[in-house]
């Protein structure tokens, strides 16, 4: 039984486990074949237990999804910051979200299955799951988009549309994802500073006349 101040050291641990063993799942097996039951099997707890913890499938994915967060936000938000330059925000970014690549590639895969595949309650997509709005607002501080508003507005970059150069950085780095994912020994690095390169100059401001 859950206290009354809140759950338990055992709960907390418990569910912790449960949404690592979720994201393996995930990351193995796809978002479609990672079913309660197989993460229930791969955390070696009953099926009853994980429905204890978690009442529905959605909310346990919201869980895992937090979690992703929040190991890529601990990655990417203190680089991030510490720049003061559009510039050096965005060259912040890619390096540290393909290193976060290296070190938590499972967390990524179930962050991208989740994205592309996951149909909840009432139609729910990953937008609409309940996740914890300061995960959201240090999200909003990495995001491509609002990197490159500010170098717009800032006059450090031109170039290309906003959008378009956000999906191009987004896209490079989930290409990094399935290289690495089949070829293990990828050099994240080294194409890390060949993405920053690449989109520095892309978003340079246009000074022909």
């Amino acid at each position: 039984m859950r206290s009354r101040g809140g759950p338990t050291f055992t709960e907390t641990a418990r569910r912790a486990q449960i949404v690592e063993c979720g994201i393996g799942a995930i990351a193995e097996l796809g978002y479609t074949q990672a079913s309660v039951r197989k993460i229930a099997e791969r955390a070696g707890v009953a099926m009853s237990v994980v429905l204890y913890h978690f009442g529905h499938k959605d909310d346990l994915v919201a869980a895992i999804v937090s979690e992703c967060y929040r190991a890529l936000i601990e990655v990417m938000l203190p680089a991030v910051d510490i720049e003061e330059t559009a510039a050096g925000k965005l060259a912040a970014h890619i390096r540290t979200h393909l290193a976060y690549i290296g070190t938590h590639r499972d967390h990524q895969l179930a962050l991208t299955e989740i994205a592309n595949n996951f149909r909840g309650r009432d139609g729910k997509r990953l937008a609409n799951l309940d996740i914890d709005p300061s995960h959201l607002d240090a999200l909003a501080r990495i995001d491509l988009e609002v990197i490159y508003r500010q170098g717009k507005a800032d006059g450090e970059f031109g170039g290309a549309a906003i959008e378009s150069l956000a999906l191009a950085t987004r896209s490079a780095i989930g290409g990094a994802l399935l290289r690495s994912t089949v070829e293990p020994d990828f050099d994240l690095s080294t194409y890390a500073q060949d993405l920053v390169d690449i989109f520095l100059r892309a978003a340079e401001p246009n000074t022909s006349s």
